[in-house]
């Protein structure tokens, strides 16, 4: 009781010796790089924001050294000199479980899953953005952003990945990801307003175009169609697919663009994404300009 000390360990790996048959509490007090540089993400990872702390109960130690001893000499008792086992009787039991329980019975591991980033894309040939120089959103931290030019009621496909980024990625090296997802616990929300407005005119519009048109306009849209009694489709909520560990998200998510919008100063639309499960905060707002002609009732036709 009372015994505390400060280990180093150089890899991610370390047995440490002469620690006390007790029962330990452990954590992490500083992660340095190669140069013995902090490392601040993964400090407040496990240490700012908590501290981490994990048990290990070391009473049972000495028992347990004993058990695993017995059977390792048990098992040379029964394959002899050779090496080749005269007999079955450990074949994918005692020979993985001396290995395993050796190795896990007194061992504490701190693990970092990463950071939750979503990448919202245009599927190729859809974009019609050209320059880089606009104004973006007012800057939120937990809010991604993209600027996207389309023609008016065309066809386009979204693309949305998501990644645990491990390591940033500098200008001199690259990032560490994962890109796979628990498909249970996580949902992606999207609410769309780049088919449907509620300007006037839209129920003019609306009457001339086909069922078929209709329902991609109104695909995750949070403004009902005209009409009474009517209801909106959205916001969807669609389940993120981890293909063959290469890509998690979901590929090719149908919409398409209505009427340009002229209300107001902006002259956008706007598309909402939000990772739903999880512990943090994950949104994306891909803004639309959406230029062309468009028909606004019986003789009248709007830039």
């Amino acid at each position: 009781p009372g015994w505390s000390d400060t280990l180093a360990q150089p890899g991610f790996e370390m047995l440490h010796q002469s620690v006390p048959a007790q029962f330990l509490e452990v954590q992490i007090y500083d992660i340095s790089d190669d140069s013995g540089e902090s490392i601040e993400f993964l400090n407040d990872h496990f240490i700012t924001e908590g501290p981490i702390i994990h048990t290990v109960n070391l009473l049972d130690t000495g028992t347990e050294d004993n058990v695993v001893g017995e059977e390792k000499q048990e098992r040379k008792d029964k394959e002899g000199s050779t090496g080749i086992a005269d007999t079955g009787d450990f074949d994918n039991t005692s020979d993985n479980q001396t290995e395993e329980t050796e190795k896990l019975k007194e061992s504490v591991r701190f693990q970092y899953d990463g950071r939750m980033i979503m990448k919202v894309t245009l599927r190729d040939g859809d974009d019609k953005l050209l320059c880089t120089n606009y104004t973006k959103l007012p800057e939120d931290p937990a809010v991604t952003h993209s600027f996207h030019v389309l023609d008016y009621m065309k066809a386009f496909a979204v693309n949305i990945r998501l990644q645990y980024e491990l390591i940033a990625a500098t200008d001199e090296t690259p990032g560490v990801y994962c890109d796979k997802v628990d498909e249970e616990e996580i949902k992606i929300q999207i609410e769309s307003n780049v088919g449907m407005d509620d300007a006037a005119g839209f129920n003019l519009f609306w009457d001339k175009l086909s069922g078929t048109d209709q329902g991609i306009l109104s695909s995750c849209s949070t403004i009902p169609p005209p009409g009474e009694n009517t209801e909106a489709k959205g916001p969807c909520i669609i389940t993120p697919v981890n293909e063959n560990g290469a890509f998690a998200g979901r590929k090719n998510v149908a919409f398409a663009t209505g009427r340009p919008y002229t209300v107001g100063d902006r002259n956008t639309r706007f598309m909402l994404f939000k990772v739903l499960g999880g512990d943090e905060d994950v949104r994306h707002t891909a803004e639309f300009f959406i230029e062309g002609l468009y028909t606004k009732g019986p003789g009248s036709s709007f830039a």
